[in-house]
């Protein structure tokens, strides 16, 4: 006969002399085949009693399995039956409100996830049955295509959270990519930029007319603001009668608001653009006041047509000025713990990682040994 259900066979009540139990038939997601489950009811007293449960039970587990219920993964203590692109799309939609450089950064990983997905056919298998073996299958695939470490753990710190967001919402029982090691990557050389050549880059600048640009720099030699920050402060975050500057939990890397109090010397160019809307930019096209944010990218690429003009070496990145305000302002005797909150560093020990230079300096003043 003709069987008219794809993902489920009714359930019947079956009573023998010795075993009476109810049966019904599920799709199985790990087999992609129609598995028969059993529910024994002998425990009952009395035939009668045993048959009228029976039934009962039967139009309960029916009405369950009608309504999309798998018993399959219930077993599983998945709730719900989505699939990777359902689950990925939720997680998704859940993550439109953070700063615009975040979402951009789920999106992009999560289109390489789902690409990847698409490629090995399970765009569209549950996301329960996601296991560990096809975490290891994908970190492989995403080493094959030649990336470095950083970019692998990058990858996998993605990947965690992806499924962990999954994992706390009942989409699956457990994080499958959570045994991935990450990959050993060497400590990166800071490269601190000499006064002279830091006055170098200044006249350059000066003499170009970017001033907005001056501005940038300071803001990331003496305040430690990260260039995605920058590019994301208002006009209004600035506080003119006091001299201060907010960078706020929806702009800050870490999502904590913190308050700067603003040097002289930067006050002086924040002052120029007060009489703006406060709701402008204050870096913009050509790095002015304006009401469109300009792409953190842009400062990387003005600080390489600077460095190539003035043949300056290329381990001198943007992001120096920010290793090089921290290791001076360290040797300047300033405790790390206050250098910590200005730089907005997870752990003490991530700004200790700057001291190796004003400790050597200090060990070779008091090293008077004689040979």
């Amino acid at each position: 006969m003709s069987q008219p259900f794809i993902h489920f066979i009714p359930a019947q009540l079956s009573v023998g002399k010795k075993d009476t139990y109810v049966f019904y038939y599920a799709l199985n997601p790990l087999s992609e085949k129609l598995e028969r489950k059993r529910v024994r009811i002998n425990h009952i007293q009395g035939r009668a009693d045993r048959v009228k449960y029976g039934k009962l039970l039967c139009l309960e587990l029916n009405e369950k399995l009608y309504q999309g219920w798998n018993p399959f993964l219930s077993d599983m203590k998945a709730s719900g039956n989505l699939t990777v692109r359902q689950a990925v799309s939720a997680f998704l939609k859940q993550k439109q409100n953070l700063r615009p450089d975040s979402v951009r950064a789920y999106n992009s990983n999560s289109k390489k996830f789902m690409e990847w997905a698409e490629a090995v056919g399970w765009a569209d298998k549950f996301v329960c049955l996601f296991s560990p073996d096809m975490a290891r299958r994908y970190m492989r695939h995403i080493e094959s295509t030649g990336v470095g470490g950083k970019t692998f753990n990058n990858y996998l710190l993605f990947q965690n959270t992806l499924f962990l967001w999954f994992v706390k919402r009942d989409y699956l029982k457990e994080n499958p990519f959570a045994r991935i090691d990450h990959k050993r990557v060497e400590e990166k050389m800071r490269t601190t930029i000499p006064a002279a050549d830091r006055k170098k880059i200044l006249e350059y600048f000066c003499s170009t007319g970017l001033d907005g640009f001056v501005c940038v720099m300071k803001l990331c030699y003496r305040l430690f603001i990260r260039p995605k920050e920058i590019m994301m402060l208002k006009i209004g975050d600035i506080d003119f009668k006091n001299g201060m500057l907010t960078i706020s939990s929806k702009v800050a890397k870490n999502h904590h608001e913190r308050v700067l109090g603003v040097p002289e010397e930067i006050m002086a160019y924040f002052n120029t653009i007060s009489g703006c809307d406060p709701s402008m930019y204050i870096f913009s096209e050509k790095y002015k006041p304006g009401k469109v944010a300009k792409n953190a990218r842009d400062i990387g690429r003005t600080w390489s047509i600077m460095r190539k003009e003035l043949k300056l070496p290329a381990s001198y990145q943007f992001y120096s000025l920010k290793d090089t305000g921290i290791t001076e302002m360290l040797e300047a005797g300033v405790p790390p713990k206050y250098v910590k909150e200005l730089a907005d560093h997870h752990s003490l020990e991530m700004t200790e990682r700057y001291t190796h230079r004003s400790d050597a300096k200090k060990i070779l003043e008091w090293n008077k040994l004689e040979f």
